[in-house]
């Protein structure tokens, strides 16, 4: 690998372009924003007037699988009237990217459903002008910015360092003159302001069976979207979620591959690795298999380093194997996003069902205890809800913390692997129709939805165990962990 491989897939927005990011493509905004996008990230802009839609990334359409990222925003600028009403316009369109919106009098930029091209922004009385990137580090490098006190001090706990899939809590970064745009949320070019644009009404109440049909047939129409794109690779697991991707992919089963990786602290026989090979055995389709190992080379591990602040290290060994296998070739289709419709967090806080959710409740959840960092930014997050209709706070609190921080910036860290990540769960649409139903269809260990959405999509998938090594108590063993952590922090 090359520096040029340096911040793959990332892109800058500010007030002028970054002579260092020179072989970087330029878009220019207006006078005053110019994008700069590494190379091999897609864009797309379409102009009428004086009205223009930027697309970073890739976004599909269910309604119409052909469709192209041009045909889509083509049709979305066709509907520009002002920002206020557009983003309606987007709820149904899967994909993972970002817009920048200009309707003559606003300039708006959000994102995907959950935030998986992720964005972070600096608050500009601090920094004057208005910067926006990737990840946090590219912005704080060319502004020269130094890391918040408080930050450090929260990198340095015990909660921090004890989790080695580690996040930080909300909109904060390690740079007190940076954010997080949380999923839900959109910035004002114009005046810096980050504000939240869902939910904006009730979620109409759905039984199972409409909730049933009209979720196969946004997975279905995503995936038949991005195979019309994309080299698609899906990522199997023993788990629940990757097999309903599979399910929704029956009738283009065989223009995909299946891949797992063997991580480097797990048996060859582990279930993660032998459940998927008797799976697709029994289907007639091919196992690839990827074997992580701790001899990576320098020119990697130097790059992954850099790519963002405060790298997972733990990421490293399976993104450098991927790289090794795939060179870039694919895009590897997750099945996150899908625990947003599991109820995952009220399982963990069953006290929830009769007490207020607080802050320190939240940072509990996150494995952050009682450290003030991450209180601070979870009381700030509980203030500025607002009317969240009939939504479930925690529901909410998976999809943009859960999701929009911790999954968006993994999956920024795994962008070094592959071509693109596409996860057919992140379309607003289809995570609506999914929070629709009663709670007991989500709730485990039966987890009632996701199973009968196999059932409908593909029901020979269920002739093999899900997670068999959690069938003697699935509630417990989710659990544990969190209970064992609340016990040592008491």
């Amino acid at each position: 690998m090359s520096e040029k491989s340096l911040y793959y897939n990332q892109f800058v927005l500010g007030p002028r372009f970054i002579e260092e990011l020179a072989f970087w493509k330029r878009i220019k905004i207006n006078s005053s924003m110019h994008l700069n996008v590494y190379p091999d990230l897609n864009t797309c802009q379409a102009v009428y007037e004086n009205k223009s839609i930027t697309l970073l990334g890739f976004i599909l359409d269910p309604d119409n699988p052909q469709a192209s990222d041009s045909d889509i925003i083509h049709g979305l600028l066709h509907n520009l009237s002002n920002c206020d009403t557009f983003f309606e316009f987007t709820y149904d369109f899967g994909g993972r990217w970002i817009l920048i919106v200009d309707d003559a009098k606003e300039i708006r930029l959000f994102h995907d459903a959950t935030g998986l091209r992720q964005v972070f922004c600096t608050e500009i009385h601090f920094t004057k002008d208005l910067w926006c990137a990737s990840q946090p580090g590219i912005i704080a490098q060319l502004l020269s910015l130094k890391m918040d006190r408080d930050a450090v001090g929260f990198i340095n706990s015990y909660e921090f360092r004890v989790n080695k899939e580690f996040r930080f809590p909300c909109e904060s970064s390690p740079y007190k003159e940076i954010k997080h745009l949380l999923p839900n949320h959109y910035l004002n070019l114009k005046t810096g302001l980050c504000k939240r644009y869902w939910p904006n009404k009730p979620s109409q109440n759905l039984s199972l069976e409409e909730c049933l049909e009209k979720s196969s047939n946004i997975l279905k129409a995503l995936m038949k979207s991005a195979s019309n794109r994309f080299d698609l690779a899906i990522g199997l697991t023993a788990g629940l979620d990757s097999r309903l991707v599979l399910a929704a992919s029956k009738e283009i089963r065989n223009e995909l591959s299946y891949i797992s990786v063997k991580q480097i602290d797990k048996p060859d026989n582990y279930p993660d690795i032998t459940i998927p090979s008797t799976l697709l055995s029994k289907l007639g389709l091919k196992h690839d298999i990827v074997k992580s190992s701790l001899i990576i080379n320098d020119e990697f591990i130097n790059i992954f380093k850099k790519n963002v602040t405060l790298p997972h290290y733990i990421y490293a060994p399976d993104a450098h194997a991927i790289l090794a296998s795939y060179c870039q070739s694919k895009v590897i289709v997750t099945g996150s996003v899908s625990e947003i419709a599991r109820w995952s967090f009220r399982s963990a806080l069953p006290r929830s069902h009769w007490k207020k959710v607080t802050a320190c409740d939240l940072s509990r959840v996150q494995y952050m205890g009682k450290n003030q960092f991450a209180i601070k930014h979870f009381e700030n997050w509980l203030l500025g809800l607002g009317g969240i209709y009939n939504f479930d706070v925690l529901d909410l609190f998976e999809w943009e913390q859960g999701h929009g921080t911790w999954l968006a910036m993994c999956q920024l860290e795994f962008d070094i692997a592959w071509k693109d990540i596409f996860t057919p769960f992140n379309c607003r649409s289809l995570l609506i129709t999914m929070l629709s139903v009663k709670e007991k269809y989500r709730m485990p260990p039966k987890y009632e939805l996701h199973k009968k959405l196999i059932l409908k999509l593909w029901p020979e998938l269920l002739r093999v165990s899900i997670n068999p090594h959690d069938d003697t108590n699935t509630f417990r063993s989710s659990i544990k962990p969190f209970m064992r952590y609340l016990l040592k922090r008491l």
